[in-house]
């Protein structure tokens, strides 16, 4: 992900903990936590609240140029739904993977749920039976959250959208305003002209050779 070279990842509350400690940490951070991001260009550095290293942080984070996501075209460029995308369809892979388990799982139980029920066994049975509903409550609440995710960012798109549309009317608006201003200026120069000639012919120097200035039109 060659966006992940701008993102910074920052530590702080070093003057809570001894340099040894805070050291081991940050070492556990780069090798495990933080480890993927920071092979893809994530930079990890550390805030020791102090004016200085504030400022070589943001330093470090004005430096980065902006780039663009590869959800944000999918989403805008190419008007994917979210689903389509590559970040939706890894998400809503997990999230199925999710629903097939509990599915599988809640198939297990409604059959030890029958042979508990074939030997009379109430007490096992009514066990399964409220495991079972909790099964179903977690896999109803996995399919909310899926549709949930889908329209939030399909509520974001629309945003976005229209951000942008805003942003070009606004561009067209100043063009035209310009193209508008600059129109009317030579309207004026023109009209200016006219009066000149029109004083310059009642005056009886109204031939361009008699009054030494010629109108050239381009």
């Amino acid at each position: 992900m060659k966006t992940l070279k701008n993102v910074v990842l920052m530590t702080n509350m070093w003057g809570r903990v001894a340099s040894q400690q805070g050291a081991d940490r940050e070492r556990q951070l780069k090798d495990k936590h933080f480890k993927a991001a920071i092979d893809k260009g994530a930079q990890l550095c550390r805030h020791t609240n102090t004016p200085e290293s504030a400022r070589a942080i943001l330093r470090m984070v004005l430096k980065n140029r902006p780039a663009v996501l590869k959800i944000q075209r999918e989403l805008i460029d190419e008007r994917k739904d979210i689903g389509e995308t590559g970040a939706g369809e890894e998400l809503d892979r997990e999230i199925r993977m999710e629903i097939v388990k509990y599915q599988s799982q809640i198939r297990e139980l409604e059959e030890c749920i029958r042979m508990a029920e074939e030997d009379g066994d109430e007490e096992s049975r009514e066990e399964m039976e409220e495991e079972k509903k909790g099964l179903e409550e977690e896999m109803k609440k996995l399919r909310k959250d899926l549709e949930d995710m889908r329209s939030k960012f399909e509520e974001a798109r629309h945003e976005m959208e229209e951000r942008i549309t805003k942003k070009f009317e606004d561009l067209l608006r100043r063009m035209r305003e310009e193209h508008e201003e600059e129109i009317h200026r030579y309207e004026n120069l023109v009209k200016e002209l006219e009066r000149e000639a029109l004083r310059r012919k009642a005056s009886g120097t109204g031939s361009p050779q008699a009054s030494g200035w010629k109108c050239i039109i381009m």
